[in-house]
This record gives C-alpha cells, sequence and structure tokens, in this order.
C-alpha cells in the first residue's frame, strides 16, 4: 500500500486531444483547464508544439497555473525552447526507452538516446526549468537498459513517468514495476497507462497503490486508439475499493465528464461507470425494490458523489414498486391500489416488449 495518495495528473487536452477526430476550440480547452484544476489535479498537459494556437494555450495556462503546466516536448531543444517562450518553468521531456521504438522510430541507438535525452534535460534545466520525464514505450524496453537509463536521470528530473504506451502491462506487472522503481531510484514515479487491452483504469489503479506518485489519465478516457486510463473510475476506485482519500472535489466529476463530451464530440456509453447516464439507473423489478428500500444494495456509492443522479426507469422489466412510485412522486394523496398499480404495469411492459429504445426516467 501506498504511504501516500498520488497526485493527479491530467493529460485530456494533449492526450485526450490526440483521439481520432477531436480537436478542442480553444475556449473548451480553457473552460476545462479551470474546472481540472479546480478539481485538484496536480499536473495538466498541454503540448505547444502542435500549432500556434495550442502555443498560446500554453501561455495562458501557464501564466494562470505556473508550474503546474509541464507542457509536453521532445527531446528536442527547439521544443524546450517554445515551451519556455510561453512560459514555462516546468516541462516533460519524453523519449522512448523500447529497442522497437528507438531503432524504428528514431533510428539511432540505446547509448544516443540516453546521450540526447540527458543532453535536453541539462539543456532545460540550464534555463532554469525544471524538468519531468516520460518514458515512451518504457513497458517494452530491456529490463537493464530500462534500470540504466532512470539511473542516469533519476537526479536531474522532478518524476519520471512510466508510459504503458500500447497496454502491454497487467495489474500484477504494473504493481512489480512500480514498486521495483519506488525502491530502487529516488525520484518520483508517475505512470501513464493507454487502453489497448481494456486495463488502463485497472492498471493505474494498482500503480496508485503500489506507491506511484502520479497517476495520469483522461477525463472519460478519451485518447489515441483505445484511449487512456478513465481518471473518474480511476479516482473512485481508489476511494472506494482502497480507502485512498485523494485531494480532489469528487461532486465534480460528472460536471467534468460532461463538458469533455460535449466539446469533443465523443458520446459516452450510456453505462459508463461513475458518470454515465445509466450507471445509477434501475429498470428491474427487484433491483428496483431493493434500492427503494436502501440504495446501497445495488449502488456501491451514492451517485450525488461524482454529480450524478439516481434514475427509476419503467420498461419490460419493472415491477410493482416502480410502477407505485412513479404514481407517488410529489404526491402527498393516498397509496395506490392494488389494481391500478397491476393495470398500469400490463401497460407499461406490453408496450415495451421486444423493444429497444430510450428507458423512460420515473
Amino acid at each position: 500500500m501506498a504511504s501516500s495518495v498520488p497526485g493527479i495528473h491530467d493529460t485530456t487536452l494533449r492526450d485526450g486531444e490526440q483521439m481520432a477526430g477531436v480537436a478542442f476550440r480553444k475556449e473548451d480547452k480553457l473552460k476545462l483547464a479551470t474546472k481540472i484544476m479546480e478539481f485538484g489535479a496536480g499536473l495538466i498537459d498541454v503540448m505547444p508544439v502542435v500549432s500556434e494556437e495550442e502555443f498560446r494555450l500554453t501561455r495562458e495556462l501557464c501564466s494562470q497555473y505556473g508550474n503546474s503546466v509541464s507542457p509536453t516536448c521532445r527531446a528536442k531543444a527547439g521544443d524546450i525552447d517554445l515551451a519556455i517562450s510561453a512560459g514555462a518553468s516546468r516541462v516533460t521531456i519524453f523519449s522512448p526507452l523500447s529497442d522497437m521504438h528507438i531503432k524504428e522510430k528514431l533510428r539511432i541507438d540505446r547509448e544516443e538516446n540516453l546521450r540526447r535525452s540527458c543532453e535536453m534535460i541539462d539543456y532545460a534545466r540550464s534555463h532554469g526549468v525544471l524538468v519531468d520525464f516520460a518514458g515512451e514505450d518504457s513497458t517494452r524496453a530491456d529490463f537493464g537498459y530500462f534500470g540504466e537509463f532512470v539511473g542516469e536521470i533519476q537526479g536531474k528530473v522532478e518524476s519520471f513517468f512510466v508510459a504503458d504506451t500500447v497496454g502491454h502491462l497487467t495489474p500484477k506487472s504494473t504493481g512489480n514495476m512500480i514498486r521495483y522503481l519506488k525502491r530502487k531510484f529516488s525520484c518520483r514515479i508517475g505512470f501513464h497507462a493507454h487502453n489497448d487491452f481494456g486495463l488502463a483504469t485497472a492498471n493505474t489503479v494498482e500503480a496508485a497503490v503500489s506507491g506511484a506518485d502520479y497517476v495520469s489519465g483522461t477525463f472519460t478516457g478519451i485518447g489515441e486508439r483505445a484511449g487512456n486510463a478513465a481518471l473518474e473510475e480511476v479516482c473512485l476506485c481508489l476511494r472506494h475499493l482502497h480507502g485512498m482519500e485523494l485531494d480532489v472535489r469528487y461532486g465534480m466529476l460528472k460536471d467534468i465528464c460532461d463538458t469533455v463530451q460535449k466539446a469533443s464530440g465523443v458520446k459516452l456509453q450510456p453505462h459508463k461507470p461513475v458518470v454515465g447516464k445509466n450507471a445509477f439507473a434501475h429498470e428491474s423489478g427487484v433491483h428496483v425494490d431493493g434500492v427503494l428500500k436502501n440504495p446501497a444494495t445495488y449502488e456501491a456509492f451514492d451517485p450525488a458523489s461524482v454529480g450524478n443522479e439516481r434514475r427509476i426507469c419503467l420498461g419490460k422489466h419493472s415491477g410493482r414498486k416502480a410502477i407505485e412510485s412513479v404514481l407517488l412522486q410529489g404526491s402527498t394523496d393516498s397509496r395506490p391500489g392494488t389494481g391500478e398499480i397491476e393495470w398500469l404495469l400490463s401497460i407499461v411492459k406490453r408496450m415495451n416488449a421486444g423493444k429497444a429504445r430510450e428507458p423512460v426516467k420515473a
């Protein structure tokens, strides 16, 4: 178990926007950044080299939030210079660690990759800038080289982020890696997961309970290919399944995710955990009966705690309690009779038999 709770590294505005078809407007990014910082993110990620608009955005964010903004830069002096000219007092430099990326993408060898990375870290620091480092494709790197690389830079960086670039890890291997890094190296350790195998949230939760200092992700889980770890899910798993109270405003989660959905154009699945509109929707008669007696029977946590709401829906699987709850809403009259309930229930079931439809909220 981690001795302290991790900080949130939000990459919705950078990695989230790299999802195919997504392009946030600048005003939407500024609105999201404000909400994300109010929520309690420790670090926020942007990439000024992408465009002139992104540079201007970086400048506004750095002016407002200082070194809580850590713009992402390739291991190139030009990228670092641009971030500094935008007012950055902290940057995240990234370079790959796996042989596949080093050889096939950069066309260099391991030694040259390490030399260039150290040179750019030193270059940024010589300008008075704090440096975080992200090891792209860390989880497919040769283990010996991985250790050599982190050992070489640990005294120069604020944190080293393990990037599970193609979602290669499992929760078990994530935990083993984070515990090893925390034992062996002095810098803070962050974890950045992709969701190619559907394990990004589980891996990120395991990283946190294994001692990671930062957990990285996006709100709603948007991101390249299959996306990133969904921060709303990570936060709730840590709170309710591991007893880790993060220094965040949980009640903002639904609002932030709704804002991401609207700004990105990527609609959430109705059954999306935590913030989906069906996350606390109940239609089955057994479930409705239970949740009306005690919400904890079929709700893992209070929907209001994340800004969501309970919905009692009418449909094919509804029971008498759902009909009764509808008839009693806002009424101080006597309870409906059994015959009335049975008649209405038969109509509801007949209307919804064999139909795919939007659930009717009671």
